[in-house]
């Protein structure tokens, strides 16, 4: 099996352990080195931060972090140029000295023997989804992402190693005290700056510099050439020296939002907005006469399309189930692209924008089944809006906020309601687990069109095993993503389920097309398989930006929801970066 692969040991010069102040949103990680911290341990109990010594290098960043209840440190240098094809972004980690035993923590333990009873391998919650399906996920913290949020971009990691080989493994392994550190490749980065999402830690904003600046001194990059030596020796490798070309150029961040009555749904990137209509509540059954209820959908697009005030292209494209003949459902489709399109010109000036109406009859559909819900989701119109310069409006300087336009209060909860700070208690069970996990998010942090939170789960001590997915992942898929993505099995473990109820619209998170998978990830966490006794865990995630002063927080019930796991988080503030 190829994998990407990291090998312990430390590869900083002259960088003792981390000193740490809690996990932070970009504003918040710049912070001088050599401040302490007094912050309790992963499992419950109050003792000393992790372990402090000498001060970072220059432009080094610094978290405390709570990965699958363990407790843990994290230096994360400035992003160094290693050459014109790639760049480097080196971690060091430190498990405290007083965290708890994995045996303690997990319901499972990974490791064999008794030996690693004490060891906790981080490579789990901090790698990535693999393309290899025998082994779902990649080692080492190849689970790290840069952002750069002002223009809508994300990289991913095309490898990473270690500075030593430990036992030809890569699973930076920790015992309590000890510390390892690794190396992160991406392609090519542009940016001046970016925020790093460093899984289960929180997000820093680090510089992006030349190999010979003096920020770049603490990342030894010949370690790291003889680090991939040694990997390629051994044999244990995804891609060797070479990064993962298919990765190497950065993607777009995509924006999804549904209204709360599922009458229109909006996904937009850095080219276009698609807002799509469904024709249940655009149409009258079987016809193309346009309902009372949609004018309100209208109004929507034509108030997107107002906010572009130099036109674009404009595409209007019916759908429709497969009830029907092909013939039948053609006609039907372009019926009702042009219905559509004859109430947009009644309700805005439409001479900007090059217009064009289509149908596709049941030749295009959303979902591939013939249930009702497929079919449903099926009869559609499409109307994308291809702005000239792009989706950010004129003079606003970030990404247009994603909002379907979906009218109305909020739907009633469907399980225990808290403010943010205060958070809510669920109970999971399983078929032989049982544990209580509180639930809290006390602000989000608003940053180039889009949102930073970092959601705490702490799972009381005495649990059997607490599951923390059916608590975070989207109850309305299974085997797929939020995408209704066929083969999207590396989002199957991800906190794809924390949404925002904001303006009439369920605001999903930030996600991207990932060239290795083959389908849209979130930012979110990726990894969320293990079941816990005891601790803490952060929960990062990415949101687009609703402009409001304050959201809510919804986990909601859904086809394939775990009895009791649903929720809503309320005044949550927003603070400005």
């Amino acid at each position: 099996m190829r994998r990407r692969v990291f090998l312990s040991g430390a590869i900083l010069t002259g960088v003792g352990m981390p000193t740490l102040a809690g996990c932070k949103v970009p504003e918040w990680s710049r912070h001088q080195a050599g401040s302490t911290s007094a912050s309790a341990s992963a499992g419950g109990t109050s003792g000393a931060a992790v372990p402090a010594a000498s001060a970072a290098p220059q432009g080094w960043q610094e978290l405390d972090a709570h990965v699958m209840g363990h407790h843990l440190g994290f230096q994360v240098s400035p992003l160094v140029r290693r050459d014109e094809k790639t760049t480097v972004l080196a971690l060091r980690l430190t498990r405290a000295k007083d965290d708890p035993a994995v045996k303690d923590i997990a319901q499972v333990v990974y490791s064999s023997g008794n030996e690693y009873t004490d060891t906790f391998e981080a490579t789990r919650p901090l790698s990535r989804p693999s393309s290899n399906r025998l082994s779902p996920f990649d080692w080492g913290a190849t689970g790290v992402r840069l952002l750069d949020l002002a223009t809508n971009r994300v990289w991913v990691a095309t490898t990473g190693v270690e500075n030593k080989v430990k036992d030809n493994y890569n699973k930076l392994a920790l015992k309590p005290g000890e510390s390892t550190s690794c190396f992160v490749l991406f392609g090519p980065v542009d940016a001046k700056q970016v925020t790093v999402f460093v899984p289960q830690a929180g997000f820093v904003t680090v510089d992006v510099v030349d190999k010979d600046a003096p920020t770049a001194s603490g990342v030894d990059l010949a370690a790291m050439d003889k680090a991939f030596d040694s990997v390629a020796t051994i044999g244990y490798s995804r891609d060797t020296a070479k990064p993962h070309e298919a990765l190497e150029a950065p993607v777009t961040i995509e924006r999804f939002a549904r209204a709360l009555d599922n009458s229109t749904s909006t996904l937009a990137d850095n080219q276009k907005v698609t807002i799509t209509l469904a024709s249940d509540v655009t149409f009258a059954p079987d016809s193309a006469d346009l309902t009372p209820q949609a004018d309100a959908q209208l109004q929507t697009v034509a108030g997107k399309l107002g906010q572009y005030p130099d036109g674009g292209t404009l595409t209007i494209v019916g759908h429709t189930d497969d009830i029907q003949d092909d013939a039948y459902n053609q006609t039907l489709s372009e019926k009702r692209a042009n219905a559509v399109k004859t109430r947009l010109e009644q309700l805005t000036s439409l001479d900007k924008w090059k217009t064009s109406v289509s149908g596709k009859g049941e030749s295009q559909p959303k979902i591939k089944d013939t249930t009702d819900q497929a079919r449903a989701a099926n009869r559609r119109v499409e109307i994308t809006l291809t702005p000239t310069g792009g989706t950010t409006p004129k003079g606003s300087g970030t990404a247009t906020p994603t909002s379907s336009g979906g009218g109305g209060k909020l739907p009633d909860p469907q399980g225990p309601v808290a403010k943010g700070s205060e958070g809510v208690t669920l109970t999971t069970k399983g078929l032989n687990t049982q544990g209580d996990v509180t639930i809290t998010l006390d602000q989000v942090t608003r940053s180039g069109g889009y949102l930073l939170g970092t959601v705490i789960c702490t799972v009381k001590d005495g649990s059997t095993g607490a599951s923390l997915n059916p608590l975070l992942d989207d109850p309305e898929t299974a085997l797929t993503n939020q995408r209704s993505e066929s083969g999207a099995l590396s989002t199957f473990y991800a906190s794809d389920g924390l949404t925002l109820l904001s303006n009439g619209d369920r605001i999903f998170p930030a996600d991207y097309n990932d060239a290795d998978v083959d389908h849209h990830l979130p930012l979110t966490e990726l990894n969320l398989s293990d079941h816990l006794k005891t601790g803490t865990t952060t929960i990062c995630i990415v949101w687009p930006d609703p402009g409001s002063n304050t959201i809510t927080l919804d986990h909601p019930e859904g086809k394939y929801s775990t009895p009791n796991t649903a929720y809503r988080l309320t005044d949550i503030p927003i603070k400005n970066s």
